[in-house]
């Protein structure tokens, strides 16, 4: 049996993830007032976004650390095989530090054989392959299996989003002051997609309702239909079920399901994204 191991970025909820049988390693989330918390062990979506309007000063974030990685995969020691799934290798440090746990957990004797995928993702598009992963795992599929199939899907990941402002993005170092101010000033909204393992944006448009009308254009034009659909807002539900119903009626069989934006990708976003991930054709 393969146990399947994600960072908490991925934002499946540690709900989905049990029943998956999936073990997420959580990010730490530190507040300027000395607070450190745990991503989705310590501090939720709602909360981080409440924490947020009082915030001067954005919280910072930090990968599992090396000693987490050793400590979670020796506990998986009683599976035939270890894959562990991580966020874009181009915007954070897991990939290579999951890759050091390997090697000293190797050095040490823990002979359980121990895989590291870069998913080139972050969020929910990390989160469409490890459900793929987890799912493949659960029938009895080998790593040597299960690897192709995400080899495959992931340039097939469509990540779509809008967000009401940058300001946090800026804050953040995500983007330029200058792009920001231009953009709040004209009312303008990018419209953003994650590919090739960063932020990219695809469009200029004015309006955020404009905007999110051409991220539901793109699943009418690109998505694989029929298939499963993770549908995210940052503290926007009644805007992600009226999303939610336009995207049935373009594609009735899909497997539409409304998440939260997670709390480390949520610092960035606050409140206001909303989006899609989904397999393209």
């Amino acid at each position: 049996m393969v146990k399947i191991f994600t960072n908490s970025v991925s934002d499946l909820t540690p709900q989905d993830a049990q029943k998956l049988g999936v073990t997420i390693i959580p990010d730490t989330i530190a507040f300027s007032s000395g607070e450190q918390y745990y991503n989705n062990v310590d501090i939720d979506p709602p909360t981080l976004y409440r924490r947020l309007e009082e915030c001067k000063k954005l919280p910072t974030t930090a990968h599992p650390n090396l000693d987490q990685y050793m400590r979670a995969f020796q506990s998986a020691g009683d599976h035939d095989e270890i894959l562990c799934i991580t966020l874009t290798s181009k915007m954070s440090g897991s990939f290579n530090t999951a890759g050091s746990a390997c090697k000293l957990l190797r050095e040490q004797g823990f002979d359980t054989p121990i895989t590291v995928y870069d998913s080139q993702q972050v969020s929910f598009g990390l989160a469409l392959l490890v459900v793929r992963a987890a799912r493949m795992a659960m029938r009895g599929c080998t790593v040597a299996e299960i690897l192709p199939q995400l080899d495959e899907l992931r340039p097939k990941v469509g990540v779509y989003f809008v967000m009401e402002s940058l300001q946090n993005a800026r804050k953040g170092g995500r983007v330029g002051a200058i792009r920001v101010l231009a953009a709040d000033m004209l009312k303008v909204k990018p419209i953003l997609t994650f590919r090739d393992g960063l932020v990219k944006d695809l469009a200029i448009v004015r309006g955020y309702d404009n905007a999110l009308e051409q991220v539901i254009q793109k699943y009418r034009q690109r998505a694989k239909y029929g298939g499963e659909v993770f549908l995210f807002h940052a503290d926007r539900r009644e805007l992600a079920e009226r999303v939610r119903l336009r995207l049935l009626d373009i594609d009735p069989q899909a497997s539409i399901d409304i998440y939260w934006v997670g709390a480390v990708i949520g610092i960035y976003t606050d409140a206001g994204c909303l989006g899609i991930a989904f397999e393209e054709q």
